[in-house]
């Protein structure tokens, strides 16, 4: 679909398959590719989780990899907000951090999000407070509030 698209901007695209060991070969060793079409799924809420991807220095890191110092100021400047959150506890100021690190991801697009998958979930009508989210642990990731009402009787 990708490729069909970009035809039609008049932009040729070779699609190569790849077993995931050679994939991850080019990725994180040879970089012998332009783009890559790879899922990454993160399990952590917290930014900190991702600090392997969004700082330049990060063994993940998908664009400009294996830098010593940032390519870019705007990469400089997602560090720099990075670790800002890292070291703070206050909630708002760690939000705003990162608020400001996805504005820039936004603009300067590194990294293309093309999909999300879709999923049905199914609850009991007694169980309250679910919201769902698309991010795991899904139905869960506010357990602590979910309670279940009693059933009505007839």
């Amino acid at each position: 679909m990708i490729q069909q698209d970009l035809s039609t901007l008049g932009i040729h695209l070779n699609v190569v398959t790849l077993d995931f060991p050679s994939l991850i070969e080019r990725i994180t060793a040879s970089f012998a590719y332009e783009a890559c079409l790879l899922g990454l799924t993160n399990l952590d809420l917290d930014p900190n989780g991702q600090m392997n991807v969004w700082l330049s220095s990060g063994r993940n890191h998908p664009w400009n990899p294996r830098q010593k110092t940032p390519a870019t100021s705007w990469e400089a400047e997602i560090d720099r907000l990075m670790q800002a959150q890292a070291s703070t506890v206050d909630y708002r100021k760690r939000k705003g951090y990162f608020d400001r690190v996805q504005q820039i991801l936004y603009e300067q697009a590194p990294i293309l999000y093309l999909v999300n998958r879709n999923a049905l979930a199914a609850v009991s009508p007694l169980l309250r407070n679910v919201d769902p989210t698309p991010l795991a642990p899904g139905l869960l990731w506010n357990v602590e509030w979910l309670w279940f009402a009693a059933p009505k009787r007839g």
